[in-house]
């Protein structure tokens, strides 16, 4: 600037008395020219005259301050003061004064531009305009600014920029995410917002935060209710009513002597004692139930021998934490984390036992506490003074709590800015990424609630087994849910890992509903989302799909997602959850890994789930269909290219309602427990080009319960089991079936094209054995039977329950011992329409057989063939 320029050149003065008095400086600034006389005046004139022309001495000029009309002819040096110029180059008028400069032909009333960088030297060049045109310096903080082409210039890795959104992409750090799992211990005076920490550390003003339980009072209410029962299927391999059988109808607990296998049990009088915490949505926990105790559980905890632990929820409750220990005067600890079944509210919930323990809880650990605690804190630091932080929101409670960054809060600002929450208008779409190699703690859900097309995704990597390049770390409500999806439509999660390795133990990590909440998004449908290359870990549920949906959640895409069994070793209580309050259509799992949970999927309403190469590892039973499929008969369970193992059973199917199983082209390894059985099915189900159990010799299949089995289709097959499938009649030892080949479900009934028992190429006989009464003899099961008698003038009556039109059955009569008259044959419906009109006459000699094969039309038994005799 003009004013600092040091003015080395001869400028006009004013040799005007009045001035120079009016400029004078204070007494002792210069020394005046004095009035010299005598010899050599005249040259300490001169020489006073250059030593304040020189700088030598101080001097006071005044320079000429003409106005911008009066400004000479511009001489390039000389220097005026042109008192109503504005600050401007070339000089303008109609300002408040300025230096005026002669320069390059022009008066110039501010600095000319620079021709060489400039060093503001470490200071700050403030107040700059917004930039508008190309060449226009960048102002902080300015919005819309252009950038022409970037070049890196160290090219040693370190050229980076972070934290901005790019392209519309949205940066979950420039928003204020911190990717800190930092804490301090928090000292508070309920009331106060200002809490004292041991560290401030990384905490800054405007993070958002979670002080454990340092909230309200808590709003949790204690479960009432709860129950013990034992159960076992040991001894009922068909589950049509119940999938338990309990000691009221002569299970409850069973031994065996299946030495050698996890599930063996040797002993049926272990105590084993239980108490529940609710969980309410702020983090509040109720005060625990009551000790409840059996003292007649199994010595060995499994899905043959389990036990059943039931309770009605409370209002508020959002999950319940399930403490239990086995033996007499035992203390509980957390043992398993189970998200509240349906909506909030008193309804009845149960969890079974299998033996499996996960979960924790960051501040109790396993401990169970002896009273309620207080909800959750949330709030943002408003200011940082040493070891002191003042918060938004001032804590309820006094005393020392755990502080933790909460990154939830400028995560979901990120997913608002893209998402308006609403079914018509607003912000629609868009991208939410994750920078790499960051764990960002999470105090709240995420909320996609009402979002179209939005997509929350890892930055420029991508996720696996080898490690997690963004980890999402749960330090929200223990049992609480970590993504929520209800009423999202074409979302994408991607790349993003929530291991549960640390922090708390969500009930559920990804929930996908779709009920209505009085919100504007409720008119959004819940479809065609889609989940991407995640690893998800311990937790109640990975992924829930229709807890509570009153409508479909339909053609959701689930590739290459690991719901594992960490490094922790704990996994959870169900993989994949479908269908609870309404029903899911058309849902596909492609590839990926369950591992290390009590169920890997719940079925419950599910109009067509298809499961393609994926891998089931180490969990106890690998699909639960405990409803139906399709609510009528357009749906399927199918398991193509699946390796399954260490799981006791593939499938356990205690409805015969609607569509089938298909499982084609898989590896089933499994290790079935006491009963020998690796599918109780219940519907029809037709096996494909499949290994199943090749190095089990006892691996059952059950077809359904007699007299109405399902029909099983099998077609290019191993089996390490040579009698592998079974009529469900409760029995331990495989026993004989009507196999059908070739056999299409049609409405009105089953058409059965041929008939095939599992032993090779023949059709086996079912062995009544050795009667002395009148006997009757069921088909349904199996269309050939076997009956021996020594006994004379019995009559053989051939039912026709389970029978469907053109069954052909075949009767093997031995005779054991010599009577006086054979056996005669009749019938519980319709007539006998013997060859030739008369019945034969049936052997009386001891070792003699007679073979009849008889057609049901429907209405009568038609005589196809007979041989009499010694056979």
């Amino acid at each position: 600037m003009l004013r600092g320029i040091a003015i080395g050149a001869l400028i006009l003065l004013v040799a005007s008395t009045d001035a120079l008095a009016q400029n004078l400086p204070p007494p002792g600034s210069y020394l005046p020219i004095p009035n010299y006389t005598g010899v050599g005046a005249g040259l300490q004139f001169r020489e006073a005259i250059n030593a304040r022309l020189s700088g030598a001495q101080p001097i006071a000029p005044a320079i000429v301050t003409p106005t911008f009309a009066n400004l000479p002819a511009e001489q390039d040096g000389m220097l005026l003061y042109c008192k109503d110029c504005k600050s401007a180059a070339p000089c303008v008028n109609g300002g408040e004064g300025a230096f005026a400069l002669g320069t390059r032909g022009q008066w110039a009333c501010a600095g000319a531009a620079l021709e060489a960088a400039l060093n503001a030297n470490g200071n700050k060049v403030s107040n700059l305009a917004s930039a508008t045109v190309n060449g226009d310096a960048i102002a902080f903080g300015q919005s819309g600014a252009q950038l022409n082409t970037l070049s890196a210039s160290k090219l040693d890795g370190s050229d980076a920029i972070v934290n901005v959104s790019l392209n519309g992409v949205k940066n979950v750090r420039a928003f204020g995410a911190t990717g800190s799992l930092a804490t301090a211990s928090a000292t508070t005076v309920a009331g106060n917002a200002t809490v004292t920490v041991n560290s401030s550390g990384d905490f800054k003003i405007g993070n958002w935060t979670k002080i454990d339980h340092a909230g309200a009072a808590s709003n949790a209410n204690t479960p009432t209710g709860v129950t013990i029962v034992p159960n076992s299927y040991g001894m009922n391999p068909n589950p049509t009513s119940d999938i338990t059988k309990t000691a009221a109808n002569g299970g409850g607990c069973q031994v065996d002597s299946a030495t050698g296998i996890p599930g063996h049990n040797t002993a049926c009088n272990v105590s084993y004692t239980y108490q529940i915490v609710g969980v309410s949505q702020a983090g509040g926990w109720s005060a625990p139930t009551a000790a409840v105790s059996t003292s007649t559980g199994p010595a060995t905890l499994s899905t043959n021998n389990n036990l059943v632990v039931s309770w009605t929820g409370a209002a508020n409750d959002i999950a319940y934490l399930i403490y239990s220990c086995s033996g007499a005067s035992c203390t509980p600890t957390l043992h398993a984390v189970m998200p509240h079944a349906g909506a909030p509210g008193v309804t009845a919930e149960s969890y079974r036992d299998f033996g499996h323990s996960f979960g924790t809880d960051e501040d109790f650990g396993t401990a169970m506490p002896s009273a309620a605690a207080a909800q959750d804190l949330f709030a943002q630091i408003t200011s940082v003074s040493g070891n002191s932080v003042t918060l938004s929101i001032a804590p309820a409670q006094t005393g020392s709590f755990t502080m933790r960054h909460d990154d939830s809060v400028p995560i979901n600002a990120a997913i608002n800015s893209i998402c308006a929450h609403t079914a018509t208008g607003g912000t629609v779409g868009g991208i939410v990424e994750f920078p790499a190699t960051s764990a960002y703690a999470l105090g709240q859900s995420l909320n996609l609630y009402g979002c179209w097309g939005v997509t929350l995704s890892l930055t420029a990597a991508q996720n696996g087994d080898g490690g997690h390049p963004v980890e999402l770390e749960w330090h929200g409500v223990t049992g609480g849910t970590v993504i929520n999806m209800n009423k999202a439509a074409d979302s994408r999660v991607a790349g993003l890992s929530v291991s549960g390795i640390n922090g708390n133990t969500a009930g559920v990590i990804i929930d996908i509903d779709n009920y209505p909440t009085g919100g504007s998004g409720d008119g959004v449908p819940t479809q065609h989302d889609t989940f991407e290359r995640l690893e998800l870990g311990r937790g109640g549920i990975g992924i829930r799909v229709a807890n509570r949906s009153t409508g479909n959640v339909q053609d959701m895409s689930f590739q290459d997602v690991q719901i594992s069994n960490p490094a922790n070793g704990q996994g959870g209580m169900w993989g994949y959850f479908f269908g609870g309050g309404g029903q899911t259509y058309n849902e596909e799992i492609r590839g990926g890994l369950i591992a290390g949970h009590d169920v890997a999927i719940v079925s419950a309403f599910v109009g067509q789930l298809e499961i393609y190469g994926t891998d089931f590892e180490q969990n106890k039973i690998e699909a639960w269909t405990s409803d139906r499929f399709g609510g009528g008969a357009d749906g399927n369970m199918m398991f193509s290219g699946v390796t399954s193992e260490g799981a006791q059973y593939f499938i356990f199917d205690p409805n015969n309602a609607a569509s089938n199983f298909i499982i084609d082209a898989s590896r089933i390894a499994d290790g079935p427990g006491p009963n020998g059985y690796l599918m109780q099915l219940n519907r029809p189900t037709a096996i494909k080009s499949s290994w199943v159990c090749g190095s089990n010799t006892v691996c059952g299949i059950s077809n359904g319960n007699a007299p109405n089995p399902q029909p099983i289709f099998s077609m290019q097959n191993s089996y390490g089991d040579p009698n592998p499938f079974r009529d469900g009649d409760g029995s331990n030892a495989p026993d004989t079936m009507t196999f059908t080949e070739f056999t299409d479900s049609i409405g009105g009934g089953v058409e059965r094209v041929g008939y095939l028992n599992h032993a090779p190429s023949i059709e086996a006989c079912s062995n009544v054995g050795t009667v002395s009464a009148n006997t009757t003899l069921l088909f349904a099961a199996n269309s050939c039977q076997k009956i021996s008698t020594a006994t004379t003038g019995l009559t053989y009556t051939l039912l026709t329950n389970g029978l469907i039109a053109d069954q052909v059955v075949t009767v093997e009569s031995y005779i054991t011992g010599a009577i006086a008259a054979g056996p005669v044959f009749a019938t519980s419906n319709g007539a006998i329409k013997w060859t030739g009109g008369a019945a034969p006459t049936s052997s009386i000699a001891s070792g003699s057989v007679d073979i009849l094969r008889f057609k049901w039309d429907g209405t009568n038994w038609l005589e196809i063939s007979r041989s009499i005799g010694d056979h």
